[in-house]
């Protein structure tokens, strides 16, 4: 019997989703009143962003775009799924 130097195979690959939405905030600014004597660790609720992506694809990460260093992000997953968002006075303001 001949050894086959060759073969066909056939792959299919289907796409089922493509980062293609961008996440979207309902607003584009949040605006939180912090008086100097609020305690540090005190939260605040940020509402998260949405993404019509599948989960895979959507929101990965959320960071900060401060240099102060007076917050910080708490991230969790709720039981639907979807994430709750927080910032976290870190220092005390002065």
């Amino acid at each position: 019997m001949r050894r086959r130097d060759w073969q066909v195979i056939k792959v299919s690959i289907e796409i089922i989703d493509i980062n293609d939405n961008a996440p979207a905030f309902s607003s584009a600014h949040v605006v939180f009143d912090v008086v100097e004597a609020t305690q540090v660790g005190s939260v605040y609720v940020v509402q998260a962003a949405t993404d019509i992506d599948s989960p895979a694809y959507g929101v990965q990460k959320y960071e900060l775009d401060s240099e102060s260093g007076k917050f910080g992000l708490q991230i969790s997953t709720k039981l639907d799924g979807s994430q709750e968002v927080k910032a976290i006075l870190t220092i005390v303001i002065d």
